[in-house]
């Protein structure tokens, strides 16, 4: 069930969306995403396949507001509407992909982006930090030399069989998933990614969302400085041990 004003027009909108992957990569990059283009909270969606949560605004300390399981943020200027899915899946997804594609149709929205992650093992590479994507969107594929400008490259997973799947992205979570099944149903979708390890993922979801950045040109400043953590960040470590320990 997605609850939304049916008064919003999406329009030619893009739809941004984490998967829920290795290091949660792809989840802080889209709290980058929301607390520094200041987006707003317009609807929320329930369905069974995540986990249930719910908690105060993670983007501002005096909101009352509540953040839930799968909240929708938008932001008009650069056409764009965030999907933002805060607790793993625990089932088949084909529900979920049947009802956010709905939406997508309903609201004639124009194209995808889910921002996801993989094990850093997998990188042949472990010098290249380059992000990676995956793509059916015919603005990047016919435009090369913007593609060479962004610095990304195209993920090819070398597999053992001819049969499997030459892009799998290991810990990558739905990402491939949700990929084809927008690539058969022919809404232009791209996946971009990078490779990491568990642990503190801030400097990974940095690459990421300046990488992102530099696609859709959300902010005009130099990116390397001035980008603001949400507040919940704060406590992404959980609380400083109690001095009573010592």
């Amino acid at each position: 069930m997605i609850k939304i004003p049916e008064e919003i027009n999406l329009e030619n909108y893009t739809l941004i969306l984490p998967s829920v992957a290795v290091g949660n990569v792809g989840q802080l990059c889209t709290d980058l995403l929301i607390s520094n283009l200041n987006l707003n909270k317009v609807g929320s969606m329930w369905n069974p396949v995540f986990l249930p949560i719910c908690g105060l605004d993670p983007y501002n300390k005096n909101c009352q507001s509540l953040c839930t399981a799968a909240d929708f943020y938008l932001e008009t200027y650069h056409k764009i509407i965030v999907l933002h899915l805060r607790a793993p899946h625990i089932g088949p997804l084909n529900d979920f992909f049947d009802k956010i594609t709905q939406f997508i149709k309903q609201k004639k929205i124009s194209k995808v982006i889910i921002l996801s992650s993989s094990y850093d093992y997998e990188c042949a590479d472990k010098s290249d930090s380059s992000l990676r994507y995956l793509t059916t969107d015919n603005s990047l594929l016919n435009n090369e030399k913007f593609l060479e400008s962004l610095t990304w490259k195209r993920h090819v997973k070398k597999t053992s069989t001819e049969s499997a799947k030459q892009y799998y992205i290991p810990g990558g979570g739905f990402a491939n998933g949700f990929y084809d099944y927008l690539k058969s149903i022919g809404i232009p979708c791209t996946v971009l990614f990078c490779y990491c390890s568990e642990g503190d993922n801030i400097p990974d979801a940095l690459i990421l969302f300046k990488g992102l950045n530099q696609w859709l040109n959300l902010l005009k400043e130099n990116t390397d400085y001035g980008i603001k953590y949400p507040p919940s960040w704060e406590y992404l470590f959980g609380n400083p041990p109690s001095l009573e320990i010592y």
